[in-house]
């Protein structure tokens, strides 16, 4: 049996997130749900490899959300060469998904439980008028935004906190809600402002929550000093409004163990 690392890239635009959907009795009497990234691979390869195939992935990402670099795994019986299965899967793929990559990986790794940290970017354009190439890909804020007070409120993520307040209310419950993020960044490229945050592991919707509170700072909806308050109550309540999918993309996922 070999095990089959996958680098992925997908626009998110048109799918219900990267996991398939458990969909119960009713909800299966749908035509309208929207495909999973997750499905549409499984679906892929099973064809190309004539045997089931469950696609692991290093985490989910929620509907509308992109990725630069998701990276999954599979195992398999097939004998199909890496060079092969690369080109046939891609040609079988829809246009807003890619296999960039496809690697042999040692019996050990899991997409998911190796995974050391992970890159996020939330992308935010302040100009008038959207360009429509990359509209899909950026939230359009119109307000002015104090740039110098959202970077001091960016800054007390860094480190292990408890972030129960970004994450998605009444979400599922989690042995623990402390996570570790060792790298923050946000800057100003032209008429665009991308926020990176770079850690262990992220809760449900966090990054997004985390992008928009510093937006509303920005904003001068909330005050200074929201994010300290967040990370010493975990009160859910003190957070500002939760960014649009569409700005969010993972950017990267890394391994110590498995280059």
């Amino acid at each position: 049996m070999r095990t089959l690392k996958l680098t992925i890239a997908y626009d998110g635009t048109r799918y219900a997130g990267w996991q398939v959907q458990r969909s119960n009795t009713h909800d299966a009497r749908r035509t309208t749900q929207k495909p999973t990234v997750q499905g549409t691979l499984e679906r892929v390869l099973q064809s190309i490899l004539r045997e089931p195939v469950k696609v692991v992935g290093s985490g989910r990402t929620d509907a509308g959300v992109h990725a630069l670099s998701q990276i999954a795994h599979v195992k398999t019986r097939s004998t199909l060469t890496r060079e092969r299965l690369l080109r046939s899967v891609n040609a079988l793929l829809p246009p807003d998904i890619a296999v960039t990559a496809v690697d042999e990986a040692d019996e050990a790794f899991h997409a998911r439980f190796t995974a050391c940290r992970k890159r996020y970017r939330y992308r935010v354009f302040t100009g008038a008028v959207v360009p429509p190439f990359i509209r899909p890909y950026v939230h359009h804020v119109r307000t002015p935004l104090n740039l110098a007070a959202m970077r001091r409120e960016a800054a007390l993520l860094k480190g292990a906190h408890d972030f129960k307040a970004f994450a998605r209310a009444g979400g599922a419950p989690r042995a623990t809600t402390r996570r570790r993020i060792t790298q923050v960044e946000l800057r100003r490229r032209g008429e665009e402002i991308q926020l990176d945050l770079e850690g262990n592991g992220f809760l449900h919707t966090m990054v997004r929550s985390i992008a928009g509170t510093l937006l509303d700072v920005g904003r001068g909806r909330l005050p200074p000093g929201t994010v300290r308050r967040m990370l010493k109550r975990g009160e859910r309540q003190l957070a500002g409004t939760t960014a649009p999918a569409q700005g969010l993309s993972l950017v990267s996922v890394n391994y110590q163990n498995h280059p």
